[in-house]
């Protein structure tokens, strides 16, 4: 379990064509590693065993009562947010009323996507994670043919008319667990229509946007934990 090579697959698991070397890994705090497996242990990274969800809870007023004009019902709304990341570089982002038992289950599935799910890809730089993510398919008509080898769910061609979600998040830890937080830090949404970008950013308070928890999810080591090559 000691071994260095054995260590290395994993680190390239995690962190790809950006590993780097063992020394200066860090350019903004030069940090020194000293084996592969002490950059497993101490580098910041994205956890694949499982689903980083948030929970939102916010009051909405209703409409005036026609009998009552007195009386307006206040709504209580909650729903989660759910990221996914996966070994070879994807990511699922889905956002919905359901209860993290059921939740979870909608994204298990990685070669049948959900239309209320978005996809993508992301990259670790440091202590942030940066996330492209644009809505799943219908149909292949509107994006092309959709590859159909393992582990793939990137659609071949781009639609000239897209709507893409550009996300950073910053990586935190738990009292029992690293990296077991993601941070909002920037989110912009840009669309695309006739080969002009229009992009807007989002309000990231911590009412609209709470962090994101990492949750163990029993069914997703399948992928998680394939042999490392």
């Amino acid at each position: 379990a000691r071994d260095e090579e054995l260590w290395r697959l994993a680190c390239v698991k995690v962190w790809g064509l950006s590993i780097g070397t063992l020394d200066a890994q860090d350019a903004e705090n030069s940090t020194v590693y000293y084996s592969w497996r002490d950059m497993f242990i101490r580098r910041e990274r994205v956890n694949f065993s499982g689903c980083y969800i948030s929970k939102t809870t916010y009051l909405r007023m209703g409409e005036n009562s026609f009998q009552d004009q007195f009386y307006r019902p206040v709504q209580l709304v909650e729903y989660y947010r759910y990221i996914r990341f996966m070994p070879d570089g994807k990511v699922l982002m889905m956002t919905s009323a359901d209860e993290p038992s059921q939740g979870v289950t909608k994204i298990r599935n990685v070669h049948n996507i959900r239309p209320d799910v978005l996809r993508g890809r992301y990259r670790l730089f440091g202590d942030t994670v940066t996330l492209v993510l644009q809505k799943s398919s219908q149909s292949r008509a509107t994006t092309g043919h959709v590859r159909q080898r393992r582990g793939s769910v990137m659609p071949l061609d781009e639609d000239s008319n897209a709507t893409q979600f550009l996300i950073e998040l910053r990586i935190g830890h738990s009292p029992k667990r690293r990296c077991a937080q993601l941070i909002w830090s920037h989110y912009t949404l840009v669309q695309k229509r006739n080969k002009v970008d229009t992009s807007s950013e989002f309000d990231l308070t911590d009412a609209k946007y709470p962090s994101l928890w990492f949750s163990p999810v029993k069914s997703y080591h399948l992928d998680a934990d394939s042999p490392l090559v």
